[in-house]
Formats: structure tokens, sequence, C-alpha cells
């Protein structure tokens, strides 16, 4: 009985349809791309619709963030410092395993400070770990770093 658990798990993992991964990678790549028009809006309330309940933040040179409201307070200094455009380019890679996906791409961040009105601009590249909850593909560790200046 174990063995025919294990074959089961072994099929359904491994031998989904090609057409529900194509489904599921074109799923997250309209997340993506509304989770990052919450952040253009400045709407912390609406970004974190996108994330788990339990979502971490692998912040570069800072102790993790997690739970969703230290997310969204994170987020809301960020977004009160300054606006955003969020150019997300193609995923490079999207690997779906079952209920759990790890997605690797990059970003370019316009932003300019409220303060001063002065600008700046962030090259940076993702890998994040996404699970499905309830049906919806929802970001669960989220990591990223900055590309060096050209």
């Amino acid at each position: 009985m174990k063995y025919i658990m294990i074959d089961s798990v072994f099929i359904f993992v491994c031998c989904q349809s090609p057409n529900s991964s194509e489904k599921d990678k074109q799923e997250i790549e309209a997340v993506r791309r509304q989770h990052a028009e919450a952040a253009m809006k400045g709407d912390a309330d609406a970004y974190i619709n996108f994330l788990t309940d339990d979502a971490t933040y692998l912040i570069p040179n800072e102790t993790e963030l997690e739970e969703t409201e230290n997310i969204k307070n994170y987020l809301k200094k960020a977004m009160e410092t300054a606006s955003f455009k969020i150019i997300q380019h193609p995923a490079r890679e999207i690997e779906i395993l079952g209920t759990t996906a790890y997605v690797q791409y990059r970003v370019s961040i316009e932003g300019t400070l409220k303060a001063d009105g002065s600008s700046f601009n962030i090259e940076r590249k993702y890998l994040d770990i996404w699970k499905k909850v309830n049906g919806a593909w929802k970001v669960h560790r989220y990591m990223w770093n900055d590309l060096p200046s050209e």
C-alpha cells in the first residue's frame, strides 16, 4: 500500500499535463503584472493580497520580513518615500512543481523621491517561490538583489 501511494504522488507531480503547466505559467505572469501595478499605485493593501499569509521577504543586507502585516508596513514606508514605475521583464524561468513554483526574472524600477523630486533607477534580479492557495498563485518567498550599475 505504501508503494502505491508513493507511485501515485510521483505520477501526479511528474506527469501533469503540459497544458496545465503552461496555464499556470500564464497565470503567474499575469499576477506578476498585477503585483507591479499595485506597487506603482502605492496600494500596499492590494499588494499584500498577492502574498501568502505566511510570506517572507528575504531582503538584501537586512533581516528577513515575515508576516504580511510587517511586509505591508515596510511597503507603506517605501511608498510614502517614493513613487515607482516598475517594468516586469518576462520571466527567465518558471518551474511548476504541483502547487509550488519558482520564478526567476528581472525588473527595472524608475523611481522618484517625493521629498525632492530626484529620480533613481534600479535593475534587480529576483528568485521567488510561489504557492497555489485556493486556486490562486501567490508569492510565498520573495528574494532579490540589485544588479550593478552600468
